[in-house]
């Protein structure tokens, strides 16, 4: 049983971390045209351009950030209280 809350303790810890990580990221980026991996495998294959952003991709442009950078510290600090308490 220990075992299994240590791991849940470190898991929330590395989520956090990734999550502040890409929420700077994300922040920084956040004006820059860009695609996912698999949206720009599939364009290729169709010989296609993007789709224009619309207001949708450029309010999620900022949510997500903001949503990482809230819930980021929030998991850090729950996995360390249960590492440590």
């Amino acid at each position: 049983m220990e075992g299994a809350i240590i791991l849940k303790g470190v898991g929330l810890l590395f989520v956090g971390l990734l999550f502040m990580w890409l929420g700077i990221s994300g922040w920084k980026h956040r004006r820059e045209e860009r695609i996912n991996i698999v949206e720009a495998a599939i364009l290729k294959l169709g010989d296609a351009d993007p789709l224009p952003r619309n207001r949708w991709d450029r309010g999620m442009a900022y949510a997500q950030p903001v949503l990482m950078l809230i819930f980021g510290p929030v998991m850090i600090f729950l996995g360390l209280v249960i590492l440590f308490v």
